[in-house]
């Protein structure tokens, strides 16, 4: 039992630490596509190509399930806050801000769900994930090397996306309760599509003449990026929870560093080093589970022990 536990737990990081590597690849999809469209038409498109491609998952797999009132304003409470307004906030901001504040911003996010998990959820908040999220949070001011901050109106919005996105976090968790995550996702994205793409095709103007490779990459950011994302970090939080899996977003400044060297070939300093040093450093203490890797040794020497007896017994027929 408790050697599923943990390699259950284990399994859940790796998806959702995947889930933050898909999400600062996806950054540098956005701007890329701010480029091109508008950015009410690529929460619309989001929104919209998700909400069916997972619906229709949804009917062929015959896993679609009825739901009570009380999931149904949860879901639209999640359709509404944790996407649509998610989604305008993050484009709107990304147009307004720079990288550097973005990423800053975005890593409020495992505070802001710490204290609405401990609100709503009754999460209990340790000293470890505190301590764990702030020294995260100064090993990205250096990583980034801001020297000062100023909210202006892209921040603003930034620091919207974050809150809403940790608001979804929650809704999630409470809906998982009852229901899977991947149907939580489904519901959740086909909602959002219904109530927002008639305001966006009614008010915006849309530019369809894109190249291939622009609506390869639009639709690539889309299924994999937050489609695919979304139901591996339902799934990992419901495992892990929502305040210990919102620490690890820490990391996705980093990554987006990581992979700006590589695609851009920026150099990168030796304060940004010691700041990733501490940004490793602040989210490992903030999700270490004491005893983990403890009990994964003490489960390998147990089944090392009963293969060896069963070998043994074996023999001895």
């Amino acid at each position: 039992m408790a050697d599923t536990k943990v390699y259950s737990s284990l399994k859940s990081y790796v998806l959702l630490i995947l889930c933050v590597f898909f999400w600062s690849l996806n950054y540098i999809s956005r701007q890329i596509l701010l480029q091109e469209f508008s950015p009410y038409f690529l929460s619309a498109l989001s929104l919209t190509v998700i909400g069916i491609v997972f619906l229709i998952w949804a009917f062929v797999s015959k896993i679609v399930v009825p739901i009570n009132r009380k999931q149904f304003l949860l879901l639209l409470l999640s359709a509404t806050i944790g996407l649509i307004a998610n989604q305008v906030f993050l484009y709107q901001g990304l147009q307004r801000t720079t990288a550097t504040n973005a990423s800053l911003i975005f890593t409020l996010s495992p505070l802001i769900t710490a204290g609405l998990a401990a609100l709503f959820l009754k999460e209990k908040i340790t000293w470890r994930m505190i301590a764990g999220c702030l020294v995260a949070t100064a090993g990205l001011s250096m990583a980034l090397g801001l020297t000062g901050f100023h909210m202006h109106t892209g921040d603003l919005l930034m620091l919207g996306g974050a809150f809403t996105f940790s608001c979804n976090l929650i809704f999630v968790r409470i809906l998982s309760s009852g229901l899977s995550p991947f149907i939580v996702t489904v519901y959740c994205f086909a909602l959002s599509s219904l109530l927002f793409d008639p305001f966006v095709f009614t008010f915006s103007k849309i530019e369809w003449h894109h190249s291939l490779w622009i609506w390869g990459l639009a639709l690539g950011s889309i299924l994999i990026a937050q489609g695919l994302t979304n139901v591996w970090w339902n799934k990992g939080m419901q495992t892990v929870g929502a305040s210990k899996a919102a620490i690890l977003l820490n990391l996705q400044p980093l990554m987006t560093m990581l992979l700006d060297l590589i695609v851009f070939r920026h150099v990168i300093s030796t304060g940004k080093i010691a700041g990733a040093a501490l940004v490793f450093i602040g989210v490992m203490f903030g999700t270490w589970q004491k005893g983990f890797f403890k009990e994964i040794a003490f489960q390998k020497m147990k089944r090392g022990i009963v293969s060896e007896k069963s070998s043994n017994g074996a023999r001895g027929k």
